[in-house]
């Protein structure tokens, strides 16, 4: 024990000594170190080099020495002053015996915080050239390379190559290398991860962002200028990617490179896809067996791309989204991708083949293949059930919400979409195939609209759809629809293309409220935004038991309406409503939304006057409202005027001829009348009866002109005539017969009293001011200046110009219905 003791205490004494002198040795001699090491380097470099600090440390791999630089930059071959390689830490490792014998092999390399910028320049010369050329007799310098561990963290490179346009950017946090020289030949072993910030291929970006696990096994032949890949692996998640080939870049830039996936997922395959293309499905999952290859073969130029193959698939795979209810089964595909040209699909072809599986158990089958990607050929079949609940589940659409019931299908499509552009071509399209509802049943956009119990047909014909019984319910309102959607899937696919609906509208009964508001209400607003689509056209048929808007009701409305270039044309819609029946014809302009024209002209077929007062909030007055009036009114009315955007009248465009029957009328508690009473002394002004009262009403100008008309009530017969304009001015004569000349003072009463050579006696009465602020006087000039005849004439002569500007008007814009049928040339 004594002598094994000895022997330890003196290996012990003599390592230290061993050690202590190595120190001293690389204290004393650390200067000499760095000196040869720089002068060594700068015999191989080309290129200016800037060191913040240089050391030498034996504790940083011991028993190894380290020559340790911090702060390093290192600029490029290329003109100006641009960095080939900024780096925080640099530490070279060498053998220690191998420096005592005057050996500088550096057996290891650590680099900490590198940026690497490798940029080859549009005439092909690129930057990481820095070494100089050296004659075979100067290569046999005493600096050698023998790298057998590297180690990079926290890396970053950058690859730009202005000739083939290609800018690739790669990171790492942590790389360990192994680098074996035999001459010009280089075998490279690293292990680590790395990030891929992106492939830049021409305009194309591929795999941003996407980080890997690397054991590469790498040989770079630098006399041939190849890169060749053996045994590489690549790992992301529990797939796992094998590659091999080659990249060889003496006189051209040849890539032949495989990539083949095992344990593969969904997810997986994904994840490698650029984000726009996958954000939206990123968190699918999948289960099953998952294939997918990859061959990347050509020449990378300015002018050409290498060609990409891709075979990919699943068999009897289950893909679901952890947060969804839905997962689709048993789901099998062959697929495969392929284009000539890596940066450019002009050629490229796609195809999806033998797709089967099922959605919560209900079964579908599919085919897809598009080919020319810029002018897509797309051939598509789909055949299945499909329970919408679970569709949306799987996969929801946006702004449908409660989607349930059934979907069946059995469609197909063929065709080069760029035929659907112009309606010429658009029919040799093939699409045919029908989807049948049956009780669907969803809630649409922000309003959270309810459709609810949709049945029917959806029939396709090449680019139309035709309807057959589609029925259900719209908010409060249901439908049934009979008829074509013309240009329907051209509609679909692109933006500004036009689409004509001709159908037949069956309802028993439609919520104008409730459909304007969806359709034309703004957000945060009770206030309505009108407008046409100039893409619209539309010819309907309406058959509607009933129908609301506001304080309108009517039922049985049956009639057509018409829609085409913004302007939309009703013909002969009959209903009952107020009593009565109401026949309409209009043409409504809206070209311009925010000065819609309107000209329209009805029929009043016994329609309640205190109906129409009510319905219509008594015209915003209050100076005769509905309780005011009783009676049945028959009038023909032609009108025109201009609304704002919110279908508010713009009310100097209103001008209106109003030929009107008023029968069994009454009028009750019209202040103004029972303050005739003062003149007339008759108590029965405040409760008027009447049998017959006519009269051609005009509207123009802010103002309603009243024609001289005859009132014969149980009472007394009045003559009434005058204006009202729209501020509430009025101006309304009255003659009436005089009972009592007791109580008219003659000489107040000088110049509005005649009589009439039969010995009655007439008093002229006028009633004017405000609706608010109105008297009731004397009308002294009224015979004098024939105040009603004079009247008479000028509403006579406004009528005959609006009439005659009326007729040209409905030239301008007056549709015929061979101009509305839809033009397939």
């Amino acid at each position: 024990m004594k002598r094994l003791k000895k022997i330890l205490i003196y290996t012990g004494v003599v390592l230290a000594i061993l050690f202590a002198s190595a120190v001293l040795s690389v204290f004393l001699f650390k200067d000499k170190i760095i000196r040869q090491f720089v002068n060594e380097a700068n015999k191989h470099l080309n290129t200016p080099v800037k060191i913040g600090k240089m050391d030498v440390s034996l504790f940083a791999d011991f028993p190894n020495l380290a020559i340790v630089l911090t702060d390093v930059y290192v600029e490029d071959s290329h003109s100006g002053v641009y960095p080939l390689l900024t780096a925080d830490h640099i530490a070279f490792t060498l053998n220690l015996v191998e420096l005592w014998r005057g050996n500088y092999s550096i057996r290891g390399l650590t680099v900490a915080g590198s940026e690497t910028n490798l940029r080859i320049n549009s005439t092909g010369k690129a930057n990481y050239i820095i070494m100089k050329e050296t004659t075979d007799s100067q290569q046999g310098g005493i600096v050698k390379f023998d790298l057998r561990n590297v180690k990079l963290t926290r890396s970053v490179v950058s690859y730009i190559d202005q000739q083939a346009n290609q800018h690739h950017v790669f990171n790492s946090e942590k790389l360990k290398a192994t680098v074996l020289v035999n001459g010009a030949q280089y075998t490279i072993q690293a292990t680590g991860d790395v990030k891929t910030e992106q492939i830049g291929v021409g305009n194309a970006l591929f795999l941003t962002n996407k980080t890997f696990d690397v054991n590469a096994q790498v040989n770079y032949d630098d006399a041939k200028k190849e890169v060749a890949f053996n045994s590489s692996v690549l790992k992301i998640g529990h797939s796992v990617f094998a590659l091999g080939g080659n990249y060889l870049f003496k006189e051209k830039n040849l890539i032949d490179l495989k990539v083949e996936g095992k344990n593969t997922s969904i997810q997986t395959l994904l994840s490698l896809l650029p984000d726009e293309a996958s954000k939206k499905l990123r968190q699918y999952r999948s289960e099953g067996d998952v294939f997918f290859n990859l061959t990347l073969k050509g020449e990378i130029s300015e002018k050409k791309s290498p060609l990409i193959s891709v075979a990919f698939g699943c068999t009897e795979a289950t893909v679901f989204h952890p947060e969804y209810k839905s997962k689709l089964s048993r789901l099998t595909l062959n697929g495969s991708f392929a284009s000539p040209s890596l940066t450019d699909f002009a050629d490229a072809k796609l195809f999806l083949k033998n797709m089967q599986g099922q959605l919560n158990d209900k079964s579908f089958s599919g085919n897809l293949s598009i080919s020319k990607f810029n002018d897509p050929y797309i051939t598509f079949d789909f055949k299945g059930e499909l329970d919408a609940a679970s569709l949306n589940n799987f996969y929801p659409i946006p702004l449908v919400n409660e989607l349930s019931g059934l979907l069946q299908a059995d469609i197909m499509f063929e065709g080069q979409t760029s035929l659907l552009r112009r309606k010429a071509t658009a029919q040799k399209v093939k699409t045919n195939g029908a989807i049948t509802l049956s009780h669907l049943n969803f809630s649409y956009g922000k309003q959270q609209i309810p459709f609810k119990d949709i049945n029917g047909t959806l029939q396709f014909n090449n680019n139309d759809l035709a309807l057959s019984n589609v029925s259900g319910y719209f908010g409060k309102s249901d439908f049934q629809l009979n008829g074509f959607f013309k240009n329907i899937i051209t509609f679909l696919l692109f933006e500004n293309q036009p689409i004509g609906i001709e159908t037949d509208l069956k309802s028993k009964f439609l919520d104008l409220d409730e459909m304007f508001a969806i359709g034309f209400g703004q957000e945060e607003s009770a206030e309505y935004q009108f407008n046409i689509s100039p893409n619209l056209q539309l010819n309907f048929n309406c058959d509607i038991g009933r129908m609301q808007y506001r304080r309108f009701k009517a039922k049985v409305v049956k009639g057509d309406l018409l829609v085409k270039n913004q302007v939309a044309v009703s013909r002969n819609i009959t209903m009952k409503t107020m009593g009565g029946n109401l026949t309409l014809n209009g043409i409504v302009d809206a070209k311009n939304n925010k000065a819609i024209d309107v000209i329209s002209s009805f029929k009043l077929d016994g329609i309640y006057v205190d109906s129409v007062f009510y319905v219509f909030e008594n015209f915003y007055q209050n100076f005769i409202v509905d309780k005011h009036l009783k009676g049945q009114a028959y009038a023909d009315v032609d009108l025109e005027m201009t609304l704002d955007e919110h279908l508010y009248l713009l009310s100097p465009t209103l001008v209106a001829d109003i030929s009107a029957t008023i029968k069994n009328g009454e009028l009750n508690n019209f202040e103004p009348m029972k303050k005739l009473n003062k003149y007339l002394d008759d108590e029965g002004l405040s409760k008027l009866r009447f049998a017959d009262l006519k009269n051609d009403i005009h509207i123009e100008k802010q103002t309603i002109y009243l024609p001289q008309m005859e009132i014969k009530s149980n009472v007394t017969g009045i003559q009434l005539s005058g204006t009202h304009t729209f501020d509430q001015r009025i101006d309304y004569r009255v003659v009436a017969p005089l009972r009592n000349k007791k109580r008219i003072d003659p000489d107040e009463a000088f110049g509005a009293i005649e009589e009439d050579g039969t010995g009655k006696t007439k008093i002229f009465l006028k009633i004017t001011g405000t609706t608010d602020k109105y008297e009731v006087s004397l009308d002294k000039d009224a015979v004098k200046k024939k105040i009603a005849s004079d009247l008479k004439k000028e509403v006579q002569e406004l009528k005959d110009a609006f009439k005659l500007k009326g007729q040209k008007k409905k030239k301008e814009l007056e549709l015929s219905e061979e101009e509305f049928e839809w033009n397939d040339n």
